[in-house]
């Protein structure tokens, strides 16, 4: 920052007629940012690659989206968790990789997190949802998509994926039932952030364990996950709000 200022922004979605042309793919949330003119001298991004992605020279830049059209903007800097870019004028910004670069590193791995929601409704089994996803999304922009009886459990999220790989899920003990089987791990930046797993409890334990697991097999995530009883006001009680996250759920987007 330049000068102390008010800073707001929101996630858009993104326009693929605008990327495609320009051999390059969303890698993380496009934000429509607005403040003070001239108060903004930088962002940083948050970017999900590992220290080996890292490496490869001109995978990541950013976009810039105003009404003129796109630009894309190359960083001053890359560290281990964000991207830095010199900010011309506010708009939309947002992380993009180069499709050719990404795909000749589709086996490297990217840093991933697991989210859950547990679903207490008045009929019907208990049911937790899972999402697979980015690191670089952030847990307010999916927790705002959940409906009424659902809470989110904090619980360790960091674990690698890699695009194109084949993940399932399994529990202890053992879950009524578990959709899909298995499903492919994909890019997703929004608007819409649908479960990649619900699991279906057959009872309502105090805690159960959840693992997900590669197509070889290999354990990515584990966790152990403690289920409070539901009440009566659990299942009227609507997603959190912002105040309700963890802290870190707010450092998203940095600027300076």
């Amino acid at each position: 920052m330049a000068q102390e200022a008010d800073l707001l922004y929101r996630t858009l979605q993104w326009d693929e007629s605008l990327l495609q042309p320009a051999g390059k793919t969303a890698a993380g949330p496009l934000f429509n940012i607005t403040c003070t003119e001239d108060a903004v001298q930088e962002l940083h991004l948050p970017h999900c690659e590992t220290k080996e992605a890292l490496c490869v020279d001109g995978l990541l830049s950013v976009a810039h989206i105003s009404d003129d059209g796109m630009s894309i903007l190359e960083p001053l800097k890359i560290t281990a968790t964000h991207v830095v870019v010199k900010v011309p004028h506010l708009s939309a910004f947002g992380l993009i990789w180069d499709v050719f670069k990404r795909f000749l590193n589709m086996a490297e791995p990217i840093n991933g997190q697991v989210l859950l929601f547990s679903i207490s409704l008045e009929t019907g089994p208990r049911r937790i949802n899972m999402f697979l996803l980015q690191e670089n999304i952030p847990l307010s922009e999916v927790a705002a998509q959940q409906g009424r009886g659902a809470e989110y459990i904090q619980t360790p999220a960091d674990c690698l994926f890699s695009f194109g790989q084949m993940y399932s899920v399994n529990c202890e003990p053992e879950s009524l039932i578990i959709q899909p089987e298995q499903t492919q791990f994909r890019s997703k930046f929004g608007p819409n952030y649908h479960p990649t797993f619900q699991v279906f409890l057959s009872t309502n334990p105090e805690i159960v364990t959840l693992m997900v697991k590669d197509q070889e097999g290999t354990e990515t995530w584990k966790s152990s996950v403690y289920l409070p009883a539901p009440r009566a006001e659990t299942l009227m009680r609507n997603v959190p709000d912002e105040t309700q996250l963890p802290a870190d759920v707010h450092n998203s987007l940095t600027v300076y």
